[in-house]
């Protein structure tokens, strides 16, 4: 299976901020070398002591992973999860919980008690209730019942798993202690059949070798409800899904399980080969390797690892977590929205051709970890395709401080790049958070600005001199004679910032080609204040109801800077009409085309905005 991996990626790992604290993680947790290695069963006691390893794995299928991810151990107790899964599929949850309990036992993982009153294991994570599950495997020989375990770990983990013979024949010789409580559940009828025929199953499936990865992707296919998010197979049902994480979550880490659900508080399970898999149920799967093990026999650097992750990225099950909503409510390029300026036609068409640069990210909701993961690894993706960002937080309801330090990083890391940064937000609280001073109250003036300095960069900015009807555009239709016409038969009036050009509500009954400067399109809503919707810049037309009727103008129109229109009014257009009608008719053409062009356009953004 190819992992969609940092190091299969064209993602800079180090550009992510996640990968960043994981790096760093990892650097902080090498010196530690407590513990000491497995001696029960003499291979692991010979594991090379100093590897370790952090995979991180998000349930859109996405791998972070540090240190030594690629190194192989035996997985050992962590198999109890899946074959606990397996026989929950072979015989469902109520027949399988006649067999094997969900109670903690109190006692060590390898103890021979059992629940007397209820007659079977405590719970399918220590040994008695492994070999029980084993025992449940269905199948019509053993070697159907062996490969159908190897089917489910390749489900789970997206690969076929090796056996380590050594281990496996190191563990069957020695295993003393394991056939003592396979052969007192047979006597107590809590399993049947061939007992060593289980007892190989169970010393097989404890030596398969895994690595760190493999670990990562067991615990997010089970938060991914059963689904193995890169190859998107089915591993469990999702019923069974609920009953392998309840018992992972009460008795997954030996003696330590209320420790760790105390100060950790997430699903797990670790084993004396050095690894823990451990789950935040609907989010991502974390897989570490070390294989010192501490007192009770859990990977000691595992343990202090996960704790601080927990507690970096406030991951404990019992967090408040936010609604859950996807942190993206949109997600566009400046070439598919433009801002509402209406700029001159060679400056679109730079903006049409440049305008992907642009990327904005309008959010959601409340973001955490989880959804502030997922956003920076988007920017950070973006960054070959991008180099202008836009984060829209005007949505966001709560941004807590994980999720701050997380897009603050990826911010850092754009502006280093030499990117261009801004935040669109209503909070007084957020710029300073992030340390931003280029914020804006709204998407259109963010864009309009980061349009700007495209089109400085492309040489394309609007200059001050005068635009002639025959260069715009809308007229390009009109010949030599027509155009002089035209000029003959407008006004020149010259505007200064602030004066009204168009009320709204007056009547239709002026068309205005704007020469030099430029003015804002303006709502009013009521009798509150009027609200920019746009801003027109010389070389285009405003004004073209004047040409199809004298009904009420639905937009005041006011001066932003000195400028100049020519101005053909109601009897100007009247005479046309009558003296000229080709000239009026290749005119009303005219405009019809610029409108029809501007829906086009419309609709285009409409269909951008609703992906």
């Amino acid at each position: 299976m190819q992992y969609q991996s940092l190091r299969a990626a064209d993602v800079p790992a180090h550009d992510l901020p996640v990968w960043r604290y994981l790096n760093d993680l990892y650097g902080r947790h090498l010196p530690n070398t407590s513990g000491e290695l497995a001696s029960y069963i003499p291979e692991l006691a010979a594991v090379p002591p100093d590897r370790f390893a952090i995979a991180f794995a998000t349930a859109d299928g996405f791998l972070y992973e540090v240190g030594d991810t690629e190194a192989q151990f035996t997985i050992q107790s962590v198999s109890k999860a899946v074959i606990y899964a397996l026989a929950l599929e072979d015989h469902g949850r109520d027949e399988v919980l006649k067999r094997i309990g969900v109670e903690p036992s109190g006692e060590a993982f390898n103890s021979i008690v059992f629940d007397e009153k209820n007659n079977r294991p405590f719970n399918p994570m220590v040994n008695a209730g492994a070999i029980a599950a084993s025992a449940l495997i269905k199948g019509k020989d053993h070697a159907e019942r062996y490969q159908r375990i190897i089917d489910i770990f390749e489900r789970f983990t997206g690969r076929v798993l090796d056996l380590d013979d050594a281990v496996y024949r190191s563990e069957k010789l020695t295993g003393h202690r394991n056939r003592a409580i396979a052969y007192l559940e047979l006597n107590s009828n809590m399993i049947g059949g061939d007992v060593d025929e289980h007892l190989d199953l169970y010393f097989r499936q404890c030596s398969l070798l895994v690595n760190a990865r493999d670990l990562a992707m067991l615990g997010v296919t089970l938060a991914n409800g059963g689904v193995n998010p890169v190859t998107r197979k089915r591993a469990l049902s999702a019923a069974n899904v609920r009953a392998v994480l309840s018992v992972m979550n009460t008795c997954g880490m030996y003696d330590y399980a209320g420790g760790w659900q105390f100060s950790i508080g997430l699903p797990a399970k670790s084993g004396v080969g050095g690894g823990i898999t451990a789950v935040l149920p609907g989010q991502l799967g974390i897989g570490t390797f070390s294989p010192r093990l501490d007192e009770v026999g859990n990977s000691a650097r595992g343990v202090a690892v996960c704790e601080d992750i927990s507690a970096s990225f406030r991951l404990h099950l019992f967090e408040d977590h936010g609604g859950g909503v996807l942190p993206f409510r949109r997600l566009y390029r400046g070439d598919e929205v433009h801002s509402k300026r209406v700029r001159r036609p060679e400056q679109a068409k730079k903006l049409d051709q440049f305008g992907h640069l642009i990327s904005v990210y309008e959010l959601q909701a409340q973001l955490s970890f989880i959804e502030a993961e997922r956003v920076t690894r988007r920017l950070i993706e973006d960054t070959s395709t991008a180099y202008y960002f836009v984060l829209d937080l005007t949505r966001v309801l709560h941004l807590d401080s994980v999720a701050l330090g997380l897009l603050n990083t990826a911010r850092r890391t754009l502006q280093e790049a030499g990117k261009g940064f801004a935040i669109v937000t209503v909070s007084d609280e957020y710029p300073a958070a992030f340390e931003q001073q280029m914020h804006f109250p709204n998407i259109d003036q963010a864009l309009e600005f980061f349009e700007e300095r495209l089109l400085e960069q492309a040489d394309a900015k609007a200059d001050d001199r005068e635009v002639p009807l025959t260069e715009f555009e809308m007229l390009a239709g009109l010949d030599e004679p027509m155009l002089k016409e035209l000029d003959l038969r407008v006004r020149s009036h010259s505007f200064s910032p602030g004066e009204t050009l168009i009320a709204q509500n007056s009547r239709a009954d002026a068309l205005f080609f704007l020469v030099e400067g430029h003015v804002d399109i303006a709502v009013r809503v009521g009798n509150g204040p009027s609200h920019r919707v746009s801003t027109v810049e010389a070389g285009t037309v405003f004004g073209e109801l004047a040409l199809f009727g004298q009904g009420p103008r639905t937009a005041d129109v006011i001066a932003a800077s000195n400028g100049r229109v020519l101005v053909l009014d109601r009897k100007g257009l009247d005479a046309l009409a009558e003296e000229k009608p080709h000239l009026h008719a290749a005119l009303v053409l005219a405009v019809g085309a610029t409108l029809a062009e501007r829906l086009r356009r419309a609709n285009a953004e409409i269909r951008a905005l609703s992906r």
